[in-house]
């Protein structure tokens, strides 16, 4: 087990090798990780290096995401046994128990009303990170979060993005405003590295015209709704992922049921499950080489008992679990 994840949250006062670590001590990084103290410093050698993106003014709804990544670090501590090794008694399988390495790199610093500034912020940490060999995953956030994160990978080509959410996310601009958190696949769509698209959970009344649901599948995306993945089946669902050479996975929560998610500013009912988001992911990274994740639109003040950052940390979690595994298999 790598000793650096072990004991980097843990301050020595008593004897090293008798100590609890318990959720509520020490520094809320994401399960309690080692934390970099500046971008600068990052060091290749890690898997995955966790980055906040404490932004909310695309929000057309209702603001707090930009306390989503405290929140869901906070929510995270519970796992911190994890980075000792995690037993999956549904897959039969042990996670985390190699010596995998997760680093907190801490929040993008963002202004306080203008999006230029922190989008080249965000843009320019995740390029850090991605130069370092580490796979970025981004803690939002609004959905805003994906458009300066999905400009740093223009080094890649043909990435397929996985998307999460009630939402389309196809809106042209509110006015002349380009980036908001309705406009982020729009967003992707433009650039070159992005190649075909599944966005999954979609529903609700209002969220985008039929134009942009044409113009979405014009391009080359594929939607399915919720209803859709009942009927289907998960099998289905999973044969419809595209092929592609890479792989990058957004996931806004309010892709889940507003029952298990509720804190968020933009709730739809009749979202998805948990098991759900959980199994297709898993499915995506067995797939393909997945690039980057990011996970957003977690809003704290309407999360009063937890709940939701507590789904997102697990679902993070996962992910981070089924990427180092594969990761693992195929050294």
């Amino acid at each position: 087990m790598n000793s650096s994840n072990k004991n980097a949250n843990v301050n020595f006062t008593t004897n090293p090798s008798n100590f609890f670590n318990l959720p509520f001590t020490g520094i809320s990084s994401f399960m309690k990780t080692e934390i970099c103290p500046s971008l600068d410093q990052l060091e290749p050698g890690y898997d995955i290096a966790i980055l906040g993106f404490p932004y909310d003014i695309g929000a057309s709804a209702k603001s707090g995401a930009r306390f989503g990544p405290r929140g869901v670090r906070e929510a995270s501590t519970i796992y911190c046994d994890g980075l000792y090794g995690l037993y999956d008694p549904v897959k039969d399988m042990y996670f985390m128990d190699q010596g995998e390495r997760i680093i907190d790199c801490g929040d993008v610093d963002v202004s306080p009303c203008s999006y230029e500034q922190t989008f080249d912020n965000c843009e320019s940490a995740v390029r850090k990170i991605i130069s370092t060999g580490a796979v970025p995953v981004v803690i939002g956030g609004d959905h805003t979060t994906t458009i300066p994160v999905m400009r740093a990978f223009d080094m890649y080509e043909d990435i397929c993005v996985i998307q999460f959410d009630a939402h389309l996310d196809w809106t042209k601009s509110y006015g002349e405003f380009k980036y908001s958190h309705s406009s982020p696949m729009r967003r992707a769509s433009e650039l070159k590295h992005v190649g075909k698209m599944m966005q999954i959970g979609l529903r609700g009344l209002g969220s985008s015209g039929r134009e942009d649901f044409e113009e979405a599948r014009a391009y080359g995306s594929t939607l399915i709704t919720t209803p859709q993945l009942r009927k289907e089946g998960m099998e289905a669902i999973i044969n419809k992922i595209p092929e592609a050479k890479y792989y990058y996975i957004t996931v806004d929560i309010d892709g889940l049921d507003p029952s298990l998610c509720p804190g968020t500013g933009s709730p739809q009912p009749g979202g998805l499950l948990y098991e759900e988001v959980s199994d297709l992911i898993y499915a995506v990274v067995g797939k393909g080489q997945v690039v980057g994740f990011d996970l957003s639109e977690v809003s704290p003040p309407y999360d009063h008992a937890g709940q939701t950052s507590l789904y997102a940390a697990q679902i993070i979690l996962d992910f981070i679990c089924f990427y180092t595994k594969k990761r693992q298999l195929n050294k």
